[in-house]
């Protein structure tokens, strides 16, 4: 009985581990924005603000905005949460938290501008794989695509322009409570989107050499 479950298990701890890396990217990536202080992908933006107006960690605004989002997923469009959607919700504000002293100590702020851009643009590479991890291996999609995929069928209102408005959103309110806009804003909406494609066709070329190197090993 013992033997019958044990894929099962590996499976269960190989996707555990793979949500666990994939948020510990998105706070690094949290992190290394803030820390630079030259702006920030639209989330983080809100994030920000609401740490400098209520004077509350970033990694409970996170947790915060994240279980809001999971509650709504769940009401509007519950086949489309998973465990990893729970467990990311749950995870990445005490991450966020975690990396927080470690980022801090290092002092980019002080860096010259170029170093804060390379910075930035790899914070943006972070939150790419984060993207990629969950897309092709987690179970269960981040709560607020789930809630953009609901309108998207509900109200024929695309993907990628409810994208786009709620960065709007997240953008302006973030600014408005006294987050950092600036040219890290501009690259993560200019590269992130292109980062991503980018990784995760490397990730499935990746997985098909994989898998006939797999193949060719098991016919010797």
């Amino acid at each position: 009985m013992r033997l019958r479950n044990l894929p099962a298990l590996v499976k269960f701890g190989g996707r555990l581990m793979i949500v666990v890396v994939a948020t510990l990217l998105s706070a690094l990536a949290v992190n290394l924005f803030i820390a630079c202080n030259i702006g920030s992908d639209t989330l983080t933006v809100l994030l920000d603000g609401l740490h400098k107006s209520l004077g509350v960690s970033v990694g409970f605004a996170s947790s915060s905005l994240s279980i809001i989002f999971l509650a709504a997923g769940l009401l509007l469009n519950r086949k489309a949460i998973g465990f990893s959607s729970v467990m990311y919700t749950f995870l990445i504000g005490p991450l966020i938290n975690w990396v927080h002293p470690f980022i801090a100590s290092m002092e980019l702020a002080e860096l010259m501008f170029f170093n804060k851009v390379i910075i930035v643009i790899l914070a943006n590479i972070c939150f790419s794989m984060t993207y990629v991890l969950l897309m092709n291996f987690g179970n269960g999609m981040y709560a607020l695509d789930a809630i953009l995929r609901y309108t998207e069928s509900k109200f024929r209102i695309r993907y990628d322009l409810g994208r786009m408005g709620v960065d709007a959103i997240f953008l302006t309110a973030g600014f408005l409570l006294g987050g950092v806009v600036g040219v890290g804003t501009v690259i993560a909406l200019a590269i992130t989107g292109p980062g991503t494609m980018l990784l995760e066709k490397l990730l499935l070329k990746f997985k098909a050499i994989y898998k006939l190197n797999f193949k060719k090993i098991n016919n010797l």
